[in-house]
């Protein structure tokens, strides 16, 4: 079998593990720590997959994950919950999974159950393209997986949602939600440019879609009915190649298992495999109607009954049985409702009131404080955030524990690991053989991950009292990550290998922590740049770094358990040479002596010095 990464897919690692985003299906998954290091090693280019794990990439080929040959495996639709292994309880996220940012405040529709009503009504009237720019920086500064550009509607104002899409494109995924209302074609080379998913919305393919979704006549004063315009939308994405879902509100006007139905088959002879259902939530027009008819005793509701969560049930269990191609994911946010981040128009961040009726200011963009953008983010519940783009509620899941709905994917079985991660083991070699080491690694199930530049700095007192403990303090800057170390003395075998226990932090700041460093008498005693190129196997504990530092030459070192480091080297063999038992300062500085240069002199390796 050989195996790739789907274009496309992002990966972004977490505390239980790691989040996996599927552009095409607009499906998220989370993963546990085992199935995410798979994740991990996946690559955007074709390699040979370890017969181990081949069991383990059918089952992330069939989410579209990832792509197999020989054999092919083909994606299948799925409606469960994504998890990705066993998790005993929802995972709480570190970082917002997605962003929905609003492109205008202007809607071709007057949806009855609109929850974003009272958001975009105060900026109607004075949008300009300009605060375009505060949306893009808002959301730049946020750190999402996923940006969502919504309104309003984006078809109504093209050259807003041009504008907008180019300016986040690049970094994340992007998704489009529109009622299909507008000028589609005007927008379709930057959909297609950027490989933005579009999100339709449509409720019924009967008149009952007009009712719930009825044209709003200041912007569209000769069309009728929405969902015409709905279907001919979702048919153009498809035929031209667009990632499409479509996205269905059940109120209490469509909770209707045959108009579902009929929906359904709807979508599938279109050609559309994703659809989402969210059920109408008490926010925006929904509550007034909601308080209205409380009120008054009179008039229809808009929220659905509780039955709607059995239907929805059944609808999704007779899909799978009839083995139709169609993903169905469904989200209830009434009991979470400020689990949901929204940038307006004008750049500002919102989320929906939970105790508070209405949308609730996390951030004003008029006043100028980027800084305080995150101030009060503790309003937001990242629980039921995760919750809701996991496709998990037990309504919808009955009586299953979600450590028997998780998605199952096979794993070989662990090797016994006697070490913990703070331990590190380390064996350095220097390379006789760099092809032959290169191939060997490659057909361990190593994989080399791109060149990088490494700046170390060593901190010590001016006595170098650390260094006559074996301890080091150092600060490693890979492009703009910096990350702090501090380790202990190493403690020696036998066959030259050693283990020390290693604690690693990233930094926020550099300049923060080199003061805070001088605040402790601690300063630069030694510096050194090296070009570092990381072999990873995700099945293996073990890591290889393949190192060039200036004017020494290139070496590779053997991180891991002290077992499995040992089995790694054996196997390399012929392609190491000599085993080096000195850390890289002792050996430039041995080498710098042999050229003649005084110890005094020699503060760091370079380079641009070499």
């Amino acid at each position: 079998m050989r195996v790739r990464l789907k274009e496309g897919v992002r990966v972004r690692e977490d505390t239980f593990g790691g989040i996996c985003y599927v552009p095409h299906r607009d499906d998220f998954f989370a993963a546990v720590e085992d199935v995410f290091k798979v994740l991990k090693g996946l690559r955007p280019d074709w390699s040979v997959a370890d017969p181990a794990f081949e069991p383990t990439y059918t089952a992330l080929a069939k989410l579209g994950i990832c792509e197999t040959s020989d054999p092919l495996i083909r994606e299948e639709a799925y409606s469960g919950p994504a998890f990705l292994g066993e998790f005993l309880e929802i995972p709480t996220v570190s970082e917002p999974l997605v962003l929905n940012c609003f492109c205008t405040a202007h809607c071709p529709l007057k949806c009855i159950y609109c929850h974003a009503d009272d958001l975009m009504q105060q900026f109607r009237p004075e949008e300009t393209l300009d605060q375009l720019d505060n949306v893009i920086s808002t959301a730049r500064t946020i750190n999402s997986l996923v940006v969502v550009i919504t309104g309003g509607d984006p078809l109504t104002r093209p050259e807003r949602a041009t504008r907008l899409i180019d300016g986040l494109a690049g970094g994340r995924a992007l998704v489009l939600d529109t009622s299909g209302v507008g000028d589609l074609e005007a927008l379709l080379p930057t959909l297609k440019k950027h490989c933005v998913h579009v999100r339709v919305s449509l409720d019924a393919i009967s008149p009952t879609n007009s009712k719930l979704r009825p044209i709003n006549k200041d912007y569209e004063p000769n069309r009728q009915f929405s969902g015409d315009y709905a279907q001919e939308t979702i048919r153009r994405c498809v035929s031209e190649g667009l990632s499409t879902t479509v996205q269905t509100v059940i109120s209490a006007f469509n909770e209707n298992i045959t108009e579902l139905r009929d929906l359904r088959d709807w979508l599938i002879s279109a050609g559309v495999r994703h659809w989402v259902l969210h059920i109408t939530v008490k926010g925006g027009s929904a509550r007034r109607i909601e308080n209205r008819v409380a009120k008054q005793k009179r008039g229809r509701h808009v929220l659905p009954s509780e039955k709607a969560y059995e239907m929805l049930q059944s609808l999704i269990r007779e899909t799978k049985e009839r083995e139709l191609p169609l993903d169905i994911r469904c989200t209830d946010t009434d009991t979470t409702p400020n689990s949901v981040l929204l940038v307006a128009s004008n750049g500002s961040l919102y989320t929906e009131g939970y105790a508070h009726h209405g949308k609730v200011l996390l951030y004003d963009s008029s006043e100028g404080r980027p800084d305080t953008l995150r101030k009060l983010w503790h309003y937001v519940d990242r629980f039921g955030h995760a919750r809701r783009y996991l496709n998990w509620n037990p309504k919808f899941n009955g009586s299953v524990s979600l450590d028997k709905a998780c998605y199952s994917v096979p794993l070989p079985p662990k090797p016994p690991r006697a070490t913990e991660n703070i331990v590190e083991s380390e064996a350095k070699y220097r390379i006789s053989d760099y092809a032959s080491l290169d191939r060997k690694l490659q057909s361990l199930g190593f994989f080399p991950s791109p060149t990088i530049l490494q700046r170390d700095e060593y901190y010590d007192t001016n006595d170098k009292t650390l260094e006559s403990l074996d301890y080091v303090v150092r600060l490693r800057r890979t492009g703009a990550e910096v990350v702090c170390a501090i380790k202990g003395p190493r403690v020696w075998t036998p066959r030259q290998e050693y283990s020390r226990i290693e604690l690693e932090f990233s930094v926020l700041s550099n300049e923060s922590v080199k003061a805070e460093l001088r605040k402790r008498d601690l300063h630069v005693t030694w510096f050194f740049e090296k070009r570092r190129t990381s072999y990873r196997n995700p099945t293996s504990g073990v890591s290889v770094e393949l190192d060039e530092v200036p004017q020494i030459g290139t070496f590779i070192e053997i991180e891991g358990v002290l077992q499995d480091s040992r089995e790694i080297a054996s196997k390399l063999g012929p392609a190491l040479g000599h085993q080096e038992r000195k850390n890289y300062r002792e050996i430039f500085v041995e080498f710098m002596k042999a050229q003649g240069v005084d110890e005094s002199e020699i503060m760091g390796a370079s380079f641009e010095t070499q």
